[in-house]
């Protein structure tokens, strides 16, 4: 399922480095990546504004894309359509006619906004490898064509944010909405956009952006197209822009979109730099409660930390996604889970009628919401300032990703409320046997 990218399809892309990577003797397979954004804060405050799948995540984004006026930079792990245009084995695409009128509402918005405004688009995303069928044409090609500007990230092993930039951090959007039908409409996915008020938070992302961006490689259309199919696919008609009909489910916790003025960014900070480092300050800084409402946790050290917590005596409270893709992600998480009920952590799975609740946020003391775009695991977080590439000695799996903690009574007030919503409708985790 394209809602989540296999963690083997990450194996094809290998790691590069901080220097060197528009040097002619750049070499993927003799340089590591040495960690070099280091987190920051603000104390200016920021207008935040916090959005969740499936009730608000597909307005959000076309409403930010068609806010811009100059530019958008955008992080996706995949681009995966909503007409049935990208399979996840084989090759990908669907005849011209069909991708015209894909239903995926970022699509069309993106077009209209490179010919009705002249916005600058850029997109990183990952390469898996797959090619354009045969008198086909993909998302991808169709972009491309149109002038829109797409790089496969090859920083580090796989690049897993879900952030867009508009008009140069103007809006900056941080969340776990992944480019599928599922993360937009089915799923439980948390988000949040943030106002350009903070100079430095703007610097950090656009900072990471450029050379994530430098270092990628740039995409281009393994298929070719005659004259008259390029007219046809570069058309700068507007596009009609189609959001779904939110889906109806009973007895759900509904969320709405509130813009909070006042919020402190407490910590941005990206991985797999200091981010191991960065979180474990944050859960030994913990003095009375810490509630968690994560996809999954397949990180033992992280696991530990919370059955630390408990035996210490903090109010601990944590939900977790009723469903898990990876088999082998499953396992690791039920380890986890097993460790920490037998240290007297209960674990409620959120309600079984979202696909995946694949959100990742943390809430401290009751004071702060921390909301990142990875899961608590080794890929995530991993060990260490340096990673070597792929198949060298010591190498290991390592995710771009990146982590907000916003303090204010009413951002935590929103997270704390779809916490609980989904904690009541969710159940109890139990051994499995």
């Amino acid at each position: 399922m394209l809602s989540f990218f296999l963690a083997t399809a990450a194996c094809l892309l290998y790691v590069s480095t901080v220097n060197g990577a528009s040097d002619p003797e750049y070499d993927h397979q003799k340089t590591t990546y040495k960690a070099s954004f280091e987190p920051i804060s603000c104390r200016d405050s920021v207008t935040a504004s916090p959005f969740f799948s499936p009730d608000s995540s597909i307005e959000m984004y076309v409403q930010l894309i068609e806010s811009a006026t100059t530019s958008i930079d955008l992080y996706t792990p995949g681009f995966s359509s909503w007409s049935r245009c990208t399979p996840f084995e084989g090759c990908t695409g669907c005849s011209l006619s069909n991708m015209r009128n894909e239903s995926f509402p970022v699509f069309p918005a993106l077009l209209n906004a490179v010919h009705e405004k002249n916005v600058k688009v850029r997109i990183m995303t990952n390469d898996y490898g797959q090619k354009t069928c045969q008198d086909k044409i993909s998302p991808l090609d169709w972009l491309y064509l149109n002038g829109i500007e797409v790089k496969t990230f090859r920083s580090v092993t796989f690049m897993h944010s879900k952030v867009m930039i508009v008009d140069k951090g103007k809006k900056t959007s941080i969340s776990s909405v992944n480019f599928s039908y599922t993360s937009f409409n089915e799923n439980r996915e948390a988000g949040v956009v943030m106002s350009e008020d903070c100079k430095e938070a703007v610097s950090f992302v656009l900072s990471v952006f450029e050379y994530d961006w430098n270092k990628g490689s740039t995409y281009s259309p393994t298929n070719t197209y005659s004259s008259a199919e390029i007219e046809y696919i570069t058309n700068s008609s507007s596009l009609p822009v189609r959001l779904p009909t939110p889906r109806h489910i009973p007895d759900a916790f509904v969320t709405i979109v509130s813009n909070v003025s006042n919020v402190e960014l407490t910590a941005l900070y990206t991985s797999p730099d200091y981010a191991l480092s960065e979180l474990n300050k944050t859960l030994q800084s913990v003095k009375k409660s810490f509630q968690l409402m994560i996809y999954q946790i397949t990180d033992s050290q992280l696991c530990s930390a919370i059955a630390n917590m408990k035996s210490n005596g903090i109010d601990v409270k944590l939900l977790v996604s009723s469903h898990i893709f990876s088999t082998t992600d499953w396992r690791s998480a039920q380890a986890c889970y097993g460790m920490l009920h037998k240290n007297g952590v209960v674990i409620q799975k959120t309600p079984s009628y979202y696909t995946y609740s694949h959100q990742k946020f943390w809430i401290v003391d009751g004071e702060e919401v921390h909301l990142s775009t990875g899961n608590w695991s080794p890929t995530d977080y991993p060990v260490g300032n340096v990673y070597p590439p792929y198949g060298a000695t010591g190498w290991q799996d390592s995710n771009r990703n990146f982590i907000v903690g916003m303090k204010s009574s009413q951002i935590v007030k929103i997270f704390e409320g779809v916490l609980e919503g989904d904690w009541k409708n969710g159940v109890l985790w139990k051994p499995y046997h």
